[in-house]
């Protein structure tokens, strides 16, 4: 299921991107030039990311001892640097535009262009959400929030075009400038999202630890699963990394439990992880009991 949306992914891409091109050459829009690039930028990604995502359902091996779920959050640090560099790049250009003297725009063509990419991009958006709630993969869940971001820029591109086509003699001289403040607008708008996704993502591939709320969830789950284990006290380690979970659990031992047998020991540390299914598997779970007080 994974694998159909990136592949629809990556075809909706390329054909945003020849639109986009096909459009800006048409209408000497620099705003659906960067829409373009956008689109081109995120097709490259989504191959890349169709190999990720078969790497990340492979197991362990001698390379990767622990899997290769910290490739996800790695590629979406990756993909968020390439969008930034992106939108530097196009900020830049549209500033420069600026003292030049700005550009010529054919409004009623690019209003055209802005209906079909903002409908095109929501639709794929949609179909995308829904495959990464059921699958849960945090990269179709970056990918589907890339499309709607898309879809809401192009739809506000959309007014802007469609207010220009009809009022263009309303803005005299500034008619030209139209276009450069555009593509200013949609940097300053779309620049807070990359930079929340590298910052989360980055997170986890430093191994910190999963947001306040769902520490919450798992200590009060962990904290349930022990009731009937004989443990004094207990200390609880996490990260998140992509779509694994890892849980180191401490135990400190009643007194009267300290010469317990390594099958007894089993025995809780099974308890403990059916318990936890909800959470976390079994090869992400570490148990450890201790009559060592400085070990907790």
């Amino acid at each position: 299921m994974e694998t159909k949306g990136l592949w629809l992914s990556i075809v909706g891409c390329l054909a945003m991107a020849a639109l986009g091109f096909g459009f800006a050459h048409w209408t000497g829009s620099e705003a659906i030039f960067l829409d373009g690039v956008f689109s081109l930028v995120n097709f490259v990604m989504s191959l890349v990311m169709l190999s990720v995502s078969r790497l990340i359902r492979r197991g362990a091996d001698r390379r990767f001892p622990f899997g290769y779920a910290s490739f996800e959050p790695a590629f979406n640090v990756l993909q968020s640097m390439v969008i930034l560099g992106v939108m530097l790049m196009a900020l830049s250009s549209a500033v420069a535009a600026l003292y030049q003297g700005g550009r010529t725009l054919e409004a009623g063509i690019a209003t055209f262009y802005a209906a079909v990419a903002s409908i095109g991009c929501l639709a794929v958006h949609l179909v995308l959400r829904h495959i990464a709630r059921r699958t849960g993969s945090s990269l179709l869940e970056v990918d589907a929030f890339a499309w709607m971001m898309d879809g809401i820029l192009s739809g506000v591109v959309l007014c802007a075009f469609a207010f220009v086509w009809q009022f263009g003699d309303l803005l005299g001289g500034w008619l030209p400038f139209v276009d450069s403040w555009m593509v200013i607008g949609m940097v300053a708008v779309m620049l807070p999202v990359p930079v929340r996704i590298l910052y989360r993502n980055l997170m986890e591939v430093l191994l910190a630890a999963p947001s306040s709320a769902l520490q919450r969830q798992i200590r009060s789950a962990f904290a349930a699963a022990m009731e009937d284990i004989p443990g004094r006290r207990w200390s609880l380690s996490m990260t998140k990394t992509g779509r694994s979970l890892y849980l180191h659990a401490r135990i400190l031992l009643r007194e009267d439990q300290c010469n317990a047998s390594v099958e007894q020991a089993d025995a809780w540390r099974e308890q403990l992880t059916e318990r936890m299914a909800d959470f976390v598997s079994e090869q992400e779970f570490d148990v450890v009991f201790t009559t060592d007080e400085a070990y907790i």
